[in-house]
């Protein structure tokens, strides 16, 4: 049985690269490489730099959130050792099959020594949340404040994604209970998040958090964007970025790669942006979500993921 599960992973595996190379390949097959060369030459070097500085802001903030999720919890440590921890993830997330594979790993640092495997989880799983409920709320926001920019599908969408998200969670202890009640061995492993709304600072300081770093994200983008001259309103990049986003979280691809520029390419598009163009702000902001991972690589390297949380604490 087990071996049948190990092989069942490594097609599916197989069959996520195979997908990121033949999109990477289609999509490489509708532009020319001058084009491509001609676009990043456009780029200010220094707005890269720029660009590249405001993503580690957003994922310093991450990890602040992560931090205060976990806290929240009960879980001991400082600050510096969730940030050693989250991006020792996020070098990992560049070599594991999905673009949350090193959420796994985070876990797995948390509820070292501490045997606290499923809090850990939740705090994890609350910090990835927090992250989406942001960027659809800012999403809708986009598209109420310009209805016009995208087709009524991805308008509505949109903003029944953000409605939804504000329902859930100022109903989320409700609806816990309600699950609870109608599925007790479902609801019992889900009653420790209400941990969370029994302390609303944490709540509210990791939605506040959230909607920061979402918001800079997006604002590094636009910034790649309108150094290549890409003629397209800010709210656009901020009601695109969620739905390209959502798509790279989709267990189809490596790491959301061919994905991701599909998504720039097919929306850009839809502003009549050339393709070469759309690809190439796409691979420019994947170098960045690149480099700023590597910075990971060295925190691995220096024994950032060795570090007790405890005797952390016990410093304090």
């Amino acid at each position: 049985m087990k071996e049948k599960g190990n092989k069942k992973k490594l097609l599916s595996l197989f069959l996520r690269i195979a997908l990121s190379v033949l999109l990477l390949i289609w999509l490489f097959s509708k532009v020319e490489i001058k084009g491509i060369l001609e676009a990043i030459n456009k780029l200010d070097p220094k707005i890269w730099l720029f660009a590249f500085f405001m993503y580690i802001a957003t994922q310093i903030i991450s990890s602040l959130r992560w931090w205060i999720l976990a806290k929240a919890l009960d879980f001991p440590g400082k600050f510096s050792t969730y940030l050693g921890y989250y991006f020792v993830g996020m070098f990992f997330n560049l070599f594991l099959p999905t673009a949350v594979g090193g959420d796994v790993l985070k876990i797995v640092f948390l509820s070292k020594n501490q045997g606290r495997r499923l809090a850990a989880t939740y705090s994890v799983l609350a910090d990835r949340l927090f992250g989406l409920a942001a960027m659809l709320t800012i999403g809708a926001c986009a598209v109420i404040y310009n209805p016009f920019m995208l087709p009524n599908k991805f308008n509505n969408l949109l903003e029944l994604s953000g409605i939804l998200t504000i329902i859930t969670l100022l109903l989320f202890p409700l609806l816990i209970k309600l699950i609870e009640r109608f599925c007790p061995q479902v609801g019992e492993k889900l009653s420790v998040l209400i941990i969370f709304w029994k302390r609303p600072w944490a709540v509210i300081l990791a939605f506040l958090l959230s909607l920061i770093l979402q918001a800079l994200g997006m604002a590094a983008v636009a910034l790649l964007g309108s150094s290549m001259s890409i003629n397209v309103p800010l709210p656009y990049y901020f009601a695109t970025y969620p739905l390209v986003a959502i798509l790279t979280l989709l267990p189809i691809s490596f790491n959301g790669i061919g994905v991701r520029e599909g998504g720039f390419v097919y929306f850009l598009g839809l502003k009549s942006i050339p393709t070469e163009v759309s690809l190439t702000l796409s691979l420019l902001f994947f170098s960045i979500q690149v480099a700023a991972s590597l910075i990971g690589g060295i925190a691995y390297a220096f024994g950032a993921h060795n570090i007790s949380l405890i005797k952390e604490d016990i410093k304090k």
